[in-house]
């Protein structure tokens, strides 16, 4: 009766066992093992059946068959565990896969659809993968790019760079570079490059970001050329005060002095003329001295930001030509002198400026410091105009772009009004 049970008892564990493979079939990436395997599940089952008929139809064969029976439960027991176990790692596998696959996908797409320029490439510059704005902006199609090398799409100019930048990047992990692309077409682009090595596909790569700095680097260039412009129109003045102030008074003083020497004039004449040579070399110190103000202003230095605009603004009203008010709070104490410098010129030009194009009657600037953070405010009420890219391309531009080239030097957030008609100006600027 005992191996009744036992057979049974196999039986029907050898049936769990067939039932587990076949549910793994749908889980596992093999089908065609587990499919095997529940096949031979199912042959073990079948196997014990026939012989319970056979015991059933031979009891005599019954009595030394219950160990065998019981072996097998044992045997069943232990497979069904394993396959539990197995069931739950291959859940975790498929699980990881899912993850990893729409980690893949999200990467795909955030990769195609970036404005930036994304390379993929070896530890020798190849390319392994590019985005879609690679080919856009390269006019090459993505096969094409795939055979070649960073070191393919440089200028002439950057070109011999490709070695030592990718030794930088394998040697720190990171490295941030200027760098120059050349199109399909032969157009240059200014680019800046950050790359890093990150692990792909079980491999160390350098992964890099190209972000097109073209129109920046044109602007650049517009800035420094107007601050060379600007630098250029202030010697031509400068020479030009020189020239036509200082020039003459002391070509006169010579003048004089060589008559002085002369023994054909008389002592009341001599008296004169020393008299006389006296008060040009007055009127040459002051000129000297005004040159000298308008170089730096000695105001600054000595009193400060503050003082020398009350005083720049007390010279324009005596002027008579424009009404022009200043105020100022949370003023406590001086700010570095460069600084107060660059903010002394930009309100000079911002006045010069109205003076010159607005027709205005009226102007107004204030300083506001506030903790860290100081602000300059610039407005007048004449013709006004409108700052754009047409205005600073243009050569009647000049003094907005030194205003902006100044702003830049103290990296100043500057904004204008571009409201008709009247003018405003304001720029931000945190205090160190």
């Amino acid at each position: 009766m005992l191996t009744y049970f036992f057979l049974v008892v196999a039986i029907l564990l050898q049936t769990i066992p067939i039932i587990l493979a076949i549910r793994l079939i749908r889980t596992a990436q093999s089908r065609m093992t587990w499919i095997l395997i529940s096949i031979g599940f199912s042959v073990m089952a079948f196997r014990r059946l026939i012989e319970l008929f056979i015991m059933l139809k031979n009891p005599d064969l019954s009595a030394t068959e219950w160990y065998t029976s019981l072996i097998d439960i044992t045997i069943s027991v232990l497979i069904i565990a394993s396959l539990i176990y197995l069931n739950r790692i291959l859940k975790s596998i498929r699980a990881a896969d899912n993850e990893r696959y729409e980690s893949e996908i999200r990467f795909r797409t955030l990769f195609n659809n970036s404005s930036d320029e994304l390379f993929l490439a070896d530890l020798d510059g190849n390319f392994l993968e590019v985005n879609k704005e690679v080919c856009n902006r390269l006019g090459y199609k993505r096969e094409e790019l795939l055979k070649m090398n960073f070191a393919d799409i440089k200028t002439p100019r950057y070109v011999n760079q490709v070695r030592e930048n990718i030794e930088m990047i394998i040697q720190n992990g990171t490295h941030i570079y200027e760098s120059e692309h050349l199109t399909k077409e032969k157009k240059i682009l200014s680019l800046e490059m950050s790359s890093r090595i990150i692990r792909y596909k079980a491999q160390k790569i350098i992964f890099t970001i190209a972000r097109d700095i073209t129109e920046r680097k044109e602007f650049e260039r517009k800035v420094l050329s107007a601050v060379i412009e600007a630098e250029e129109r202030e010697r031509k003045r400068f020479a030009k005060e020189l020239h036509d102030g200082l020039g003459p008074l002391l070509s006169t003083v010579k003048i004089y002095l060589n008559e002085i020497y002369s023994e054909d004039i008389e002592p009341d004449e001599k008296s004169n003329l020393i008299k006389y040579t006296n008060e040009l070399l007055d009127d040459a110190v002051s000129n000297i001295r005004t040159i000298s103000d308008n170089l730096m202003p000695t105001v600054i230095t000595d009193h400060g930001l503050i003082k020398a605009i009350e005083s720049f603004a007390k010279k324009i009203n005596l002027a008579g030509k424009i009404h022009f008010t200043f105020s100022h709070t949370g003023f406590t104490s001086k700010l570095d002198i460069n600084l107060e410098m660059v903010l002394y010129r930009i309100t000079e030009e911002l006045i010069n400026n109205t003076l010159k194009h607005a027709g205005a009657v009226n102007a107004a600037a204030s300083i506001e410091v506030n903790g860290k953070k100081l602000v300059l405010n610039y407005s007048d009420d004449g013709v006004g105009c409108i700052v754009n890219e047409l205005l600073l391309n243009s050569r009647e531009g000049m003094g907005i772009k030194n205003i902006i080239s100044r702003s830049k030097t103290i990296n100043g957030a500057y904004t204008f009004g571009n409201t008709l008609p009247g003018f405003k100006f304001r720029l931000e600027v945190y205090l160190k």
